[in-house]
């Protein structure tokens, strides 16, 4: 390949990388794995076929597979169809919460890019770079939503740059390795009730709690106060892949992707009505102006590890069949901290408890050559939901295990081009709420009680384009 070409491959790869601000994730948790159109035709079945530089998040192994230089770029848009339904909810001093609705059209429309790049340097050694997003989720819900006071709006954006090699050892067996670099940046947003933070603020003023209760009583039909937190943060991690390949038309591929530790480090920020009761001179409103007072925030998250054992098989020169079966280890994510100190209150914080547990996500599928331009593909995924307990559901991150089924096709437009489509339609068992403050610990004031369910479903549309120079 020459200079000029390399040049303009790397420049439209980071081109692709660059797009990848705004993306909600449909996978569990907040994962997105969808990150290859051609793999997207059969629900992740085909992640053995490493049949183009995709290969390079599935199974850096795979790279050996691919010969010359090749480029891979495409998009998954997402269309998510989620509703939200309530039976009950109340604020923090037990009141219904009021105004209230269920949200709204909450789950955004996104585009999610990725983009890789590979070239053969010898028979044994290949190299590449990945370029893809691996997580997010984007919520909004309307102002008056009923759990506003457990988080009304998310906006989590990834990015990893992932580079990577594969060595063939000989005729049957190749290893590959990779590092990522990962960014992420999360918004979140939430609604505060004036009241219990009154209350608490009062106690914490020698106030006894029934000229406390009675002085909160006061704030409980006030506007709601906002909170804004926000933080970013680069982590590293790595990927490690086998493939063994027993004949020409079977391969069998095993992988891991390793956890990412991060803190995201930003802002806290708090926006509190200006008309309170008692006005400017009561002490009681300069103390709940010092407990919602901006300052820094920091978020610890740690992304999952991930292993794979997938396969693909040729039944003929039409027929293949595939599967993949993934663990996902969630359990690293047991609450959501929040750290916002200021010099008066050092150690406030929002803490959340999620208690997620690990899950299996397993896929199958199949492909058929139409003809010498043309190849046909379809596939089954399950995927297991991280959620462990309806008391521990995210209002930011409504998750429930889920069916995806795929139709995909490949268009070999020559020997240096090819388009590959994808649809999934993908459906969520019904994901129930049942929130208490038991679940929830702040020295701001307590968010009440949720209880409902969602119901969603979601396409996803994805178009890839693969050139070998």
């Amino acid at each position: 390949m020459s200079m000029k070409r390399s040049k303009i491959a790397v420049h439209t790869l980071l081109a692709a990388a660059a797009c990848g601000t705004g993306q909600a994730a449909w996978a569990s948790g907040y994962q997105f794995d969808v990150q290859g159109v051609r793999t997207q035709g059969s629900s992740n079945a085909g992640t053995a076929e490493a049949a183009d530089p995709s290969t390079i998040f599935y199974n850096p192994a795979g790279l050996t597979r691919l010969d010359g230089t090749q480029m891979t770029l495409g998009a998954t848009a997402v269309d998510p169809h989620s509703t939200f339904s309530f039976s009950s909810a109340t604020n923090g001093s037990g009141q219904p919460v009021s105004p209230a609705d269920s949200g709204g059209s909450y789950a955004k429309q996104a585009a999610i890019p990725h983009g890789y790049l590979s070239h053969q340097v010898n028979d044994r050694l290949t190299v590449g770079i990945g370029l893809f997003v691996p997580y997010g989720s984007k919520i909004d819900y309307d102002d008056n939503f009923v759990g506003r006071y457990y988080g009304s709006a998310v906006d989590f954006k990834s990015l990893d740059i992932n580079p990577s090699l594969g060595f063939k050892l000989n005729e049957h067996h190749s290893i590959g390795f990779g590092v990522s670099a990962q960014y992420l940046d999360v918004k979140l947003s939430k609604s505060q009730d004036l009241s219990p933070v009154a209350f608490g603020t009062c106690l914490a003023g020698g106030g006894d709690p029934a000229t406390c209760q009675g002085a909160a009583t006061a704030y409980a039909n006030q506007p709601d106060a906002k909170v804004h937190i926000s933080g970013t943060d680069w982590g590293y991690g790595f990927n490690l892949g086998y493939l063994f390949t027993p004949s020409d038309g079977t391969r069998i591929g095993l992988a891991y992707r390793s956890f990412i530790k991060q803190t995201l480090h930003g802002s806290a920020q708090f926006v509190v009505p200006d008309n309170l009761p008692g006005g400017s001179a009561s002490p009681l409103n300069a103390g709940i102006r010092t407990a919602l007072a901006n300052g820094s925030a920091s978020i610890a998250v740690t992304t999952p590890e991930s292993v794979s054992l997938n396969a693909y098989h040729e039944l003929d020169t039409r027929w293949a069949v595939m599967g993949d079966i993934t663990w996902n280890r969630h359990d690293r994510l047991q609450a959501i901290e929040i750290d916002m100190p200021t010099a008066q209150i050092p150690d406030r914080k929002v803490t959340q408890k999620t208690a997620w547990q690990n899950g299996w996500r397993a896929s199958v599928g199949a492909s058929f050559k139409l003809d010498e331009q043309w190849t046909l593909r379809g596939g089954y995924m399950y995927d297991q939901s991280p959620v462990s307990n309806s008391s521990y559901a995210l209002t930011v991150l409504p998750d429930a295990s889920r069916q995806l089924y795929s139709l995909g096709a490949s268009y070999r437009i020559d020997s240096r081009n090819a388009i590959d489509l994808g649809y999934s339609y993908i459906k969520l068992k019904q994901a129930s709420v049942n929130k208490t403050d038991d679940d929830y610990d702040s020295s701001n004031g307590s968010p009440g009680t949720l209880n409902g369910s969602y119901h969603t479903h979601v396409n996803l549309f994805g178009i890839g384009y693969t050139h070998k120079f």
